[in-house]
């Protein structure tokens, strides 16, 4: 193999006999399906020129490396090799022949034919804009990064990587090494852990070919940061930053630790073969060198340690090495040098941070061996020293950005966890802490009448605004996203010591924003969790926080609240309700139970009313008021609605009675008032079951009626179609909503009930003649309107009696009977006619 200083050669793959010539351009070539790059076989010869200059002053230890370039790994990444992460012609691809040095062609290459016994490929072209053999014209690859992000992004950062200071690629080699990654960067998912595992490859993939200066890290971070795709979460971007600034330390660390071992491996041969050779070494080597004696006392310093330390390497000789090396951690650094003075150690290496003559500092890795005499005593040691200044700060601005937010500088949702992760490691048993999750009110509207610049420099401003307001000693705050930030508090004392903070926080944020000339006024809410330390984790304090900033929006924002454990109990209970109330209208698990409506005139029976019931596998049976809510809330109670009512007039279609027999009052929900599917909902059900329309009446809650007159809601209009049918409507708990008795009379509305909690208090001390009061004046007004009266929860028949000299027209209560199942129906009408004599009467429609 033939070795150039500083140039990449790649062999070719031999097409097999008889293969046909393809076109072998950047979509095929470089740009295929992870799964589909097939790799040569043929090594790869790279000579850093850094050390191909140590080699020709005589260092005597340039380091080759040779290596095979082995198939894409699981995760569709190029195995580190030849090529330098791209994938060589695949066997049937021959690639082109090319002038040679003479600017004469190697030899012409004919479709379908290969080359003969003994033959080589020629080796491919380095086309413009990194476009494989057969390219025809550059502007192809400009057209198809047009339509294709990963030749874009490709394309760009070979660019980057190329312009980077001390990168050993140019364009097109560069473009090879990023065009695999970059597939599958574009194509990456929104998982953290796959983007971080794809940042962990990229950086083995660029540190194999000697990418890893500093300009190669930042230049492949700011290209990433603006090619990623767009959906992906701050998380997920994180997670990339973070496996690439993982990989870049972790490499760069067994990489210095391989080459010093050669460096140091060779000074020790020079030193041994004799005063010329070694002196040869010392004073050309690239990194420093120190030799002391048993004494510790400086025998040589090479001139590349002085200009490191910024000293005179001659009037070193003969100090104290500890008055040449001046560690920032000298109790650690001095220990481990005595052990090597002593023989109690052979070698000592780590990563040390020197102060310079001029007031500076610099970052070197040091390895020093002891050298023993023939008696086997300590003689001399050798320390060298590479400078890894530059490599340490690429990383750590690499670590920076993958735990930092972008456009606040805030430590985004990595370090946040990381911070109360470690805050609960170190905390004691009485130790407590505190979360706030903060969120701004109406910031969507900044960004829609003002920009997405405006948005930006709001969000920098109230970040400012809260570090302000905090005391970076016992705070962390936080950027999560968008416009939430999050404020850890450290070694609280109860809720009590944080609502303070919280409090001048929220008040910092509402101070007025000057915005291109607008005064911007906005609020936050906030979410605070507060407990010790034993019983928390970090992810739980975030989601709790989160949960409660959600009560505090609900309570009308512009305020704060604190978890509250029975609350979060009851909201988990109504979430898993939420989930499981879609099967269970498929699983039987609800059901219906009717309850009479008796007249307190006659004591008639004219209707029954539906009443849904939830038979849960591991809650149990679950009443209206435990799901209804919830139906609501998720949008499940359409579906449940439709349910409700074609088992409702199929029950009652069967009930005994014949066209005498009890109707059946249906609730109808809010939501289903307002869908313009209703009439039509009713009217299928009616049927299929052979209900006549005169036995069904629904059951519309007072604030479904008054949304109804809206004009921009299809719900009058529904309603007026249902009554013109002979269809009941009832307005349901009337007295607990609006209660707007002037709009009553134009609705069509044929019956009215009395909330329970009217009945409840006849009789009573304290509300009695209240309730008779606004009992009375319901009747007057329904009575007038043409509208029945049915009072709810009568349980007494001294409720009953007084409800019928109020002359309200019917009751409905465990007086009378509970709800029972569709089958118990016949039972219980004839109960009641036996116990009043008189038959049932269809007279709520």
């Amino acid at each position: 193999m033939t070795t150039h200083s500083g140039r990449l050669e790649v062999g070719g793959a031999e097409p097999d006999s008889g293969s046909a010539v393809a076109t072998t351009g950047e979509a095929d070539l470089w740009a295929r399906d992870s799964t589909e790059l097939q790799t040569a076989d043929h090594p790869v010869h790279l000579e850093h020129p850094e050390r191909s200059a140590q080699h020709s002053a005589g260092f005597g230890i340039g380091v080759t490396v040779a290596a095979v370039h082995g198939p894409a790994d699981q995760n569709g990444l190029p195995a580190p090799g030849p090529g330098f992460g791209a994938p060589a012609p695949a066997a049937g691809y021959p690639t082109r022949a090319v002038p040679g040095p003479g600017g004469e062609h190697s030899g012409p290459r004919r479709p379908g034919r290969s080359p003969g016994p003994g033959s080589s490929p020629s080796p491919s072209p380095s086309p413009s804009f990194g476009l494989g053999p057969g390219a025809a014209h550059p502007a192809d690859s400009v057209r198809r990064s047009l339509f294709n992000p990963a030749a874009t992004l490709a394309q760009a950062w070979a660019a980057a990587l190329a312009a980077a200071a001390a990168t050993p690629l140019g364009y097109e080699q560069a473009l090879r090494v990023v065009t695999p990654l970059a597939e599958q960067v574009v194509t990456v998912p929104d998982e953290p852990e796959v983007a971080r595992k794809l940042g962990e490859q990229a950086a083995g993939v660029l540190i194999d070919v000697h990418c890893f200066a500093g300009a190669c890290v930042a230049a492949t971070v700011e290209v990433l940061d603006r090619h990623l795709p767009p959906f992906l979460r701050p998380a997920t971007r994180s997670a990339l930053r973070a496996g690439l600034a993982a990989a870049f330390a972790e490499g760069l660390r067994e990489r210095t630790r391989s080459e010093q071992a050669s460096i140091h491996e060779a000074v020790l041969t020079a030193y041994r073969a004799g005063e010329a050779r070694f002196r040869t070494v010392f004073s050309n080597a690239a990194l420093g060198i120190v030799i002391t004696d048993r004494h510790g006392q400086v025998l040589e310093v090479n001139p590349a340690l002085a200009g490191m330390l910024g000293i005179d390497g001659y009037a070193a000789r003969g100090r104290p090495i500890r008055n040449v090396i001046d560690p920032a951690d000298p109790a650690e650094y001095w220990r481990g040098y005595d052990t090597l003075l002593s023989g109690r150690a052979v070698e000592m290496e780590s990563d040390t941070r020197l102060r310079r003559a001029d007031g500076g500092e610099v970052w070197t890795h040091v390895r020093t061996t002891a050298v023993h005499d023939d008696d086997g005593e300590v003689a001399l040691l050798i320390g060298l020293h590479e400078d890894v200044t530059a490599r340490r700060r690429a990383t750590d601005q690499l670590r920076h950005q993958a735990t930092h937010d972008a456009l606040t500088g805030l430590p985004n949702r990595v370090r946040l966890l990381d911070a109360v992760s470690e805050l609960l490691r170190s905390a004691g048993p009485g130790d407590r802490l505190g979360l706030a999750f903060l969120d701004l009110d109406g910031f969507k509207g900044v960004n829609d009448t003002l920009g997405h610049q405006a948005g930006d420099r709001l969000l920098t401003e109230v970040a400012a605004r809260l570090s302000a307001a905090t005391d970076p000693r016992r705070h962390v705050v936080a950027r999560m996203g968008g416009d939430e930030f999050v404020i850890l508090f450290r070694r609280t004392r109860g809720p009590e010591s944080v609502f303070p903070v919280l409090e001048r926080i929220l008040a910092e944020v509402r101070r007025p924003i000057v915005l291109d000339g607008h005064n911007v006024t906005v609020t936050a809410s906030a979410g605070l969790v507060e407990r010790a330390a034993a019983a928390a984790s970090a992810t739980e304090l975030l989601r709790a926080a989160d949960i409660t900033l959600y009560w505090a929006k609900s309570a009308g924002k512009a305020d704060y609240a604190l978890f509250d454990e029975e609350r979060n109990a009851r909201e988990v209970h109504r979430y898993a309700l939420a989930q499981a109330l879609p099967a269970a209208l498929e699983t039987g698990e609800m059901f219906l139970e009717y309850q009479p409506i008796v007249s307190l005139s006659d004591g008639a029976v004219p209707a029954l009313e539906a009443l849904v019931r939830w038979r849960h596998p591991e809650r149990g049976l679950l009443k209206p008021a435990e799901f209804i809510p919830v139906a609501e809330e998720t949008g499940a109670i359409v579906e449940l609605g439709r349910w409700v009512l074609r088992q409702a007039v199929t029950d009652a279609a069967a009930w005994p009675g014949g066209p005498a027999a009890p109707a059946v009052a249906v609730n109808v929900a809010v939501r289903q008032v307002r869908e313009a599917d209703l009439v039509q909902d009713v009217c299928a059900a009616l049927a299929a079951s052979g209900l006549p329309d005169g036995r069904l009446c629904l059951e519309i809650t007072e604030s479904a009626l008054m949304d109804a007159e809206d004009d921009r809601q299809p719900g009058l209009a529904t309603l007026c179609t249902l009554a013109d049918r002979g269809i009941g409507i009832a307005v349901d708990d009337f007295g607990t909503g609006y209660s707007n008795l002037a709009r009553l009379r134009h609705l069509p509305a044929t019956s009215l009930k009395i909330d329970a909690s009217f009945v409840a208090d006849l009789g009573t001390p304290e509300g009695g003649r209240f309730a008779e009061s606004v009992i009375t004046s319901l009747v007057t007004l329904a009575h007038a309107a043409g509208m029945t009266v049915t009072a709810e929860g009568v349980e007494t028949a001294e409720q009953a009696r007084r409800l019928a000299a109020l002359d309200v027209d019917f009751a409905q209560g465990f007086h009378y009977s509970r709800p029972v199942c569709a089958e118990g129906v016949p039972a219980v009408l004839q109960t009641l006619a036996r116990s009043t004599g008189t038959p049932g009467d269809s007279g709520l429609g």
